[in-house]
Formats: C-alpha cells, structure tokens, sequence
C-alpha cells in the first residue's frame, strides 16, 4: 500500500505548481498533476509550449524556479534518488556507435549498479520487447533511425522506472513500426505498471494511447482532462454525412437551411453529399431529426455516415482560442 492506495493504483509522481524561468522568459506556468502507476499521461502543446521544459525539470535536468514535485514520494530536492526512478527519451539520442545494441544496454545496465549477468539479461530481454534481437551483436553505426529510436527507448526502461518520459517516441518510423512501438510502450505500463508521460505532435498516438490529456499553451495547461473530456471542453461539433441523388440536393439544402441550430453544406468532391452540423453535439436525437425531416421533405436518403471531432480538432481549436 502507498498512502492508502492499492499498489496498482497508486500515485507516483506528483507535480505541485511547478515554474521554470529564463531571464524575462516564462517557460512554465503553474504545472500541476498528478500520473498513477500503469497510467498513460499525453503531453501537448504547440512549439514553444513548455513540454520540453516541463519533461526536462520533471526528470531533474533542469531546476524549477518554483513549486516542488516528487516521485514515489521522493522531493525534488533528491535528484540523485529520482534518477535512479525515472526512464527518459529525449527528442535526439546520442550513441557509441562502436558499440553493439546488447554492449550497449548491458553497459548502461552496470551503470545503474546491476551485476553483470543481470544487466546482459535485461538487455536481451528489452532487445526482444523492441524487436532488435537479430541485431543484437550488431554495431550502433549501422542501424536504421528507427532501430536506434527503439534502442533509445529500450535505454529508458533498463532500470525499470517507475516513470517515463517520451518525448516523440514514434520518431522516424514507419507505420508498421510505430504500431510496435506503441504496443511495446503499452506494455510496459501495462505489465510493469510504469507510469508513462508521453509527448507527441501526432495526436492520433495520443488519443490511441493515453488515458488522460494536458495541453499546454505559452507555459500554461489549458486544458487537462480523458480525451472524451478534452473534446467536451470546446465547441468542435460532430458531423453527420448525407448522400441522396445529386438532383436532390439543392432541395435537401433547403430543407436543413431551415431548421434552427443546423447548418449544411455540399461536399467539396461529392456532388450528391452533404456535411451537416448541429449547434452543441450531433447526439442521437439531433441525428434522428435531420433525417425525418428530410424523409418527410420527401428526400430519398441513400446512406448517412456520422463522424466525431477528434483529438487534432480539438486541440487546433483551443489553441487557437489561448492565443492572444
């Protein structure tokens, strides 16, 4: 148990109005979270937002210049202790490229103070998790920007953390191997139970991979939440697609264009479709009274589609919102 908590659940990083300042320069405002063993945390924000700077003082390389933060109930003021607790990927890597995959991970390994024949078996085994155990013996220089970017990762888990840090994991991958990294990543929280603050500029990793959000804006959260609440937050409305024969159209147009709180529009490529839009959410009742007036206007509804505002909607939107 960790303060009352079951182990599987418990909080292991706690972040308390965390500031970073440069000179004039306000790089992180008032940062406050919390992330629990096992839980996936996705970091946004526009360049210039402050994620790199929140990763980089979260993972003790930089010094807040206020609030506080812990890691397993460790303070801010025991880097040396933290360390020992955290993973980090950085945005770029730097590698011995003399030596081998499996030199390499055994050597950072003893670093951590594992003994020899514990540290070759955690390297062969998290060559495996990042499929990279056919170039196990294989020199750095030679591998792929993909294979090093799974190798970083594997880096980041050889003291089995308590959290980690991605910053764009999916760097340089093709969409086959971005799949397993990500599956990979998953795993590890799943199974080991490590807390994971993942940052991306592809939403769509973050709204397949992470159970909560906080987008970050000039140095501020502007927005925390699961992905469903982030979406919830603005007014990004649903859509639903109309396909009814192409002379048809010009009568359903007119029909929608009278209803209060919709507005319509002819698809830019298909002729015979409309995209339509509801004032607050394109629930099932709103959906259902597009179509029956339509049925009832005496439009033939040849097949309708409704699509979500997703993650990228979202965030463009908010975004846009903070700006000044």
């Amino acid at each position: 148990m960790v303060n009352g908590e079951t182990s599987g659940n418990h909080v292991v990083l706690r972040a308390n109005e965390i500031a970073k300042s440069y000179r004039q320069l306000e790089a992180l405002t008032g940062l406050s979270f919390e992330v629990r063993a096992g839980e996936i945390i996705g970091l946004l924000g526009p360049n210039g937002a402050g994620k790199t700077t929140a990763i980089r003082v979260l993972s003790t390389i930089l010094r807040a210049s206020r609030g506080h933060f812990t890691v397993m109930d460790v303070p801010d003021s025991r880097p040396e202790e933290i360390r020992a607790l955290i993973g980090v990927l950085p945005e770029s890597n730097g590698f011995p490229m003399v030596m081998s995959g499996a030199e390499y991970l055994t050597y950072m390994g003893r670093l951590y103070g594992q003994p020899k024949t514990t540290a070759e078996a955690k390297a062969a085994d998290l060559l495996r998790l990042f499929g990279l155990e056919h170039a196990a013996r294989v020199r750095i220089a030679t591998y792929s920007r993909g294979m090093k970017q799974r190798l970083a990762t594997a880096r980041s888990l050889i003291n089995d953390p308590k959290v980690l840090f991605l910053d764009e994991p999916t760097l340089g991958f093709d969409p086959k191997g971005q799949r397993e990294m990500l599956q990979a990543i998953r795993e590890a929280a799943e199974v080991n139970q490590v807390a994971v603050i993942l940052s991306s500029h592809l939403l769509e990793v973050v709204e397949a991979m992470c159970q909560r959000v906080l987008i970050l804006n000039r140095g501020r959260v502007v927005a925390e939440g699961s992905v469903a609440e982030i979406k919830r937050q603005v007014a990004v409305p649903d859509t639903c697609r109309i396909q009814t024969a192409a002379e048809a159209v010009p009568h359903a147009l007119s029909v929608l264009s009278s209803m209060p709180a919709v507005t319509v529009e002819r698809h830019a490529d298909h002729q015979n479709e409309l995209i339509v839009a509801v004032q607050g959410r394109l629930d099932d009742a709103a959906m259902n009274a597009v179509l029956q007036q339509l049925i009832q206007a005496g439009v033939t509804i040849h097949a309708f589609s409704r699509e979500s505002a997703g993650l990228t909607d979202a965030f463009l939107s908010m975004i846009e919102e903070t700006q000044v």
